[in-house]
């Protein structure tokens, strides 16, 4: 019997060193450096809104619009745009007398760049 409790003990022991050493000995894998963020942006039409950029210099996957509708704090939509893209026309329905804000981002890696906004009065 007291042969039995000692391996068990070691087994948790053992399974506690391995857990120890998997938490501080893994290697890290290496984070995508954040790619610039999109340039020059602007409103080009109102109807339908058109917002025209230029693309971050550095290397980047794409970049996701989000439209917020800022007099209600509310997510209207987000889009991913392919690689290349300059230019997003938005054909979706907007109410009168509200503030939407376009929001871009550069995606690389799953790493984003920082936020380029821009606020569209309807």
């Amino acid at each position: 019997m007291l042969l039995v409790k000692n391996r068990s003990k070691h087994s948790v022991f053992r399974i506690l060193v391995v857990c120890f050493l998997l938490m501080f000995s893994i290697i890290p894998i290496a984070s995508a450096a954040a790619p610039d963020p999109i340039t020059n942006l602007q409103i080009t039409s109102t109807y339908p809104v058109t917002l025209e950029w230029t693309n971050p210099t550095t290397d980047y996957d794409y970049i996701q619009v989000i439209k917020l509708n800022r007099t209600d704090l509310k997510e209207v939509y987000k889009k991913t745009l392919t690689k290349g893209s300059t230019v997003f026309a938005d054909h979706s329905a907007m109410s009168s007398n509200k503030e939407y804000w376009y929001i871009f981002q550069a995606y690389k890696g799953g790493v984003s760049s920082n936020q380029v906004k821009k606020i569209y009065n309807n």
